[in-house]
């Protein structure tokens, strides 16, 4: 085998060298030919011939009579060449050219077109001569481009195929002189053989001295075992992971060292089957987490990874092992932090809901007290205290507001509601309520609307009115004896949109570049010479940036300090349908004739809201009866019939909502009768909660008088109050009217079709799914889908059937089936009746006799 192996390598070397002799002739036979000089002259005269075309159609218009006939030979010349160009074989590299194809194409187009115009007879193609120049005179950039591109293609090719027979040479020289070299070399072995062997023997023993080094130092554990489960090696690592040391390790039976008790049998029975049949389970499957023993007796977890080889010894296992104590202690730290984290997140809301309820609450007895105060006969100091008072508390509620309008951001629960207005009395709006703090701070406060349109558009009208309110506030309280214009125009966008665009301008103090980067940023006030000025919290400017983004629009700043700033907002809204004008009525005290000697129902358990809320109803000859707590409400509510209730949310004994659920389900006097909620609680989540519980409306604390008076009136004018043994809502009124001539007011007709028809489609679906539901006994399933569609079916206005659905809830909350199925039964049969009347309600105009 040695006298063959050198006698192999060198009738390789010759044959290699005949190979790379035979393909140096054919590419130099193939240079000799000199194809692409051929391309380079037909892309070359490709332009050539678009020029003389071009010169051609030139002098025959300028001929009389035009030489057609040679016009027609310069063209077909032209058109020969592209078509050779396009069809050769010889430039089917450069087609296979993006750019020119492309360009190749551009040209063939031209010239087709030109074609049309060339084929003509000869008094069209002669009206057609400065058409004809005009095609040309385009086809002569194109045709000077793909020469362009051709050539340097072809200098491409060119450059690679020089290089191609460079390598060649090169190979065929290092070939030979390999081969020489070989043949030196060989001679050499046979002189130095033995010497060779030495060598050889050194080299592997350097190889076995690198791999023993890269063994010891790995920072796994590494052991290798045998097919008997004897350990044959075993690394450094490997003694500071299990804590044996290598003489112990090695010839013991890994089994017996480092796997636990319970493990053994298995470890030897995958032993015995892999020499049985040869299957290794474990073996190339990457790394296993499994629990290994340390010398001590502690187990731990580790990280293996095994492979398979063979040698001398023969079958041999290679195991690396990671000791992930520590990873998997930091995994369960990051486990523990995420929930840790969650926990903070739920515990922020239930101390947002919290806070709203416990600042909200004294500041319902502030307001109270001072409405009440109002009401009395008062000097002039007492006035002013009082009006100072009052400042006060609207300032506190301001923040309160605006800290709970932040927490909704943060956690994604403030949304954006669609109501339909008029933008040009929008704006004035805004200024009219910012004029009286103009002028406290001898300010000019002006309007400019020159570029607004009239028209009704649909956006949520409040924060958009909380933007612009923040930005002329501010600029207000920045500026004194100066000048603040609010100026807004609108543009219409493509997709039949309007951009609204308005911004604030105001002769103020300017803010520093410095502090223009952190002006959208919480809590943030500028330095405290500005501070002396101005006071606030730092979070209007946080807000208005984040109503805007969510708005999907832009807010900007330009300010020089000294000189004034200019915020500007642009927003996108929808184009609603135009309505005739409204005429703007200011607020008034609600004619409160009909509360009087009405018997109202207050469940309150805060001893000086009860105060409040009483002295305001007696003061118009209320009739008021108080209840603690939810449970006392109760038992109130089944002796016998109120007006109307106002009930408190977080009550000792019982909360508000219970007692609601219990009053609306059970037969009681007082089942029909509104329940009016107030609650401090002022996340809308929870006053959904509150609306799918059986209230009607829930009014947030602090409540003034006149809003108070005015929900009583309204929510009793639509109940029998001489007629206890009625219902509520009579048959007839299977949908309330106001609450649905509200949704009129909001939505247009093909909204508020779509919005029924979403409505009648949840109820379908309900109601189909009710029976399976009932035949599986799954009584909390139904009492979840009910309880979504109650809230839906109240926004409608069906109050009925929104009844006859918590009545379903309720008996299913309660694990009753036999009254399941009966609430079940009356929801399916009122069902139809109640759909029609939908339907007719959102098809009809409103009345004329609507308030709205």
């Amino acid at each position: 085998m040695r006298r063959i192996l050198p006698l192999g390598v060198i009738l390789i070397g010759i044959a290699l060298l005949v190979g790379l002799f035979l393909a140096i002739t054919q590419r130099m036979n193939t240079l000799r030919e000199a194809p692409g000089d051929n391309l380079t002259w037909t892309l070359s005269q490709v332009e050539v011939d678009v020029l003389l075309l071009t010169d051609e159609a030139l002098l025959a218009q300028q001929s009389d009579p035009p030489d057609l006939a040679t016009l027609r030979r310069r063209f077909d010349n032209a058109y020969s060449r592209a078509v050779n160009i396009r069809e050769s074989r010889g430039f089917a590299k450069m087609r296979a050219d993006d750019t020119f194809s492309a360009q190749l194409a551009t040209l063939q187009a031209c010239l087709d077109k030109l074609a049309l115009l060339i084929d003509r007879p000869d008094a069209e193609l002669g009206n057609s001569l400065r058409e004809v120049w005009q095609l040309s005179t385009t086809i002569r950039e194109d045709a000077h481009d793909i020469a362009l591109t051709g050539i340097a293609l072809r200098s491409a090719a060119s450059d690679a195929e020089r290089a191609a027979f460079s390598r060649l040479l090169f190979a065929a020289a290092t070939i030979s002189i390999a081969l020489i070299l070989f043949l030196g070399f060989m001679l050499f072995v046979l002189l130095r053989q033995y010497r060779v062997h030495r060598e050889i023997s050194e080299a592997a023993e350097r190889a076995n001295s690198r791999l023993k080094s890269s063994f010891d130092v790995s920072l796994d554990a590494i052991i290798v075992a045998d097919d008997q489960g004897v350990i044959l090696d075993y690394s450094g690592a490997a003694e500071t992971v299990f804590g044996f040391a290598k003489e112990e390790a090695i010839g013991s039976q890994m089994a017996d060292l480092i796997v636990p008790h319970q493990h053994r049998a298995a470890h030897r029975a995958g032993m015995d089957r892999f020499n049985k049949t040869g299957e290794a389970r474990l073996v190339g499957q990457g790394r296993i987490e499994i629990t290994a023993l340390r010398k001590s007796g502690e187990e731990f977890p580790v990280e293996i990874s095994i492979g398979m080889a063979k040698d001398h010894r023969g079958t041999i296992f290679i195991s690396y092992l990671r000791d992930i104590t520590e990873r998997l202690a930091a995994e369960e730290n990051l486990k523990r932090a995420r929930d840790e984290a969650l926990q903070a997140e739920q515990a922020k809301s239930n101390f947002l809901a919290v806070m709203s309820h416990e600042m909200r609450t004294p500041l319902n007895g502030i307001f109270g007290t001072i409405e009440l105060l109002q009401n009395t006969k008062l000097g002039k100091t007492q006035a002013g205290y009082l009006g100072i008072a009052r400042h006060s508390a609207d300032i506190l509620l301001y923040h309160v507001n605006n800290v709970l309008d932040v927490a909704r951001m943060d956690v994604g629960k403030l949304e954006l509601s669609e109501d339909t207005f008029e933008l040009r009395q929008f704006f004035k709006d805004v200024v009219t309520t910012n004029e009286t703090t103009a002028y406290a701070q001898s300010n000019t406060l002006s309007l400019d609307l020159a570029g607004m349109s009239r028209c009704h558009v649909v956006a949520d009208e409040q924060r958009l009115r909380q933007i612009a309110f923040n930005l002329v506030s501010n600029a207000l309280k920045f500026t004194h004896h100066g000048k603040v214009t609010l100026k807004a125009r609108t543009t219409p966008t493509d997709d039949g949109h309007l951009m609204l665009e308005f911004s604030v301008k105001d002769t103020g103090v300017g803010i520093p570049p410095e502090d223009q980067t952190r002006v959208f940023d919480r809590f943030f006030t500028q330095e405290k010479s500005y501070d002396r000025l101005a006071s606030g919290a730092g979070l209007g400017l946080t807000i208005c940036k984040q109503l805007v983004d969510m708005m999907h629009g832009t807010i900007t700043l330009k300010s020089k300090v000294g000189k004034g700033s200019t915020f500007t907002v642009s927003v996108p809204l929808q184009v609603a349908e135009e309505r005739a004008p409204e005429p703007h009525q200011p607020p008034t005290m609600p004619d409160t004739e009909m509360l009087k000697g009405q018997d109202i129902l207050l469940v309150e358990d805060n001893e000086i809201n009860r105060l409040i809320v009483r002295q305001m109803l007696k003061a118009h000859d209320v009739e008021v009866t108080e209840a603690h707590n939810g449970q006392e409400a109760v038992d109130l509510a089944h002796q016998r019939r109120f007006a109307a209730i106002l009930m408190d949310v977080s009550m000792p004994v019982m909360n508000g909502l219970d007692a609601t659920e219990i009053i609306r389900a059970a037969d009681t006097p007082n089942r029909a009768v509104p329940i009016i909620g107030l609650t401090a609680h002022a996340l809308a989540d929870e006053q959904a909660k509150f609306i799918a519980a059986g209230m009607d409306i829930c009014l947030n604390k602090p409540v003034s008088q006149a809003e108070l008076l005015g929900t009583l009136a309204t929510a009793i004018g639509t109940v029998d109050v001489m007629a206890p043994e009625k219902a509520r809502v009579q048959v007839e009124d299977l949908v309330a009217s106001h609450i649905f001539d509200e949704l009129r007011a909001v939505f247009a007709k093909d909204r508020l079709q779509k919005l029924v028809a979403d409505f009648e489609a949840e109820i379908d679906a309900l109601l189909a799914d009710v029976p399976t539901l009932l035949d599986a006994s799954d009584l909390p399933t139904l009492a979840a889908r009910t309880h979504k569609s109650i809230g839906s079916a109240g926004m409608v206005g069906v109050v009925p059937f929104q009844r006859r659905l918590r009545k379903l809830e309720q008996a299913a909350k309660a694990g009753k089936p036999a009254a399941s199925h009966s609430a079940a039964t009356e929801a399916v049969d009122a069902w139809p009746e109640t759909r029609t009347a939908l339907r007719d309600a959102a098809t009809s105009p409103i009345p004329k006799d609507s308030p709205l």
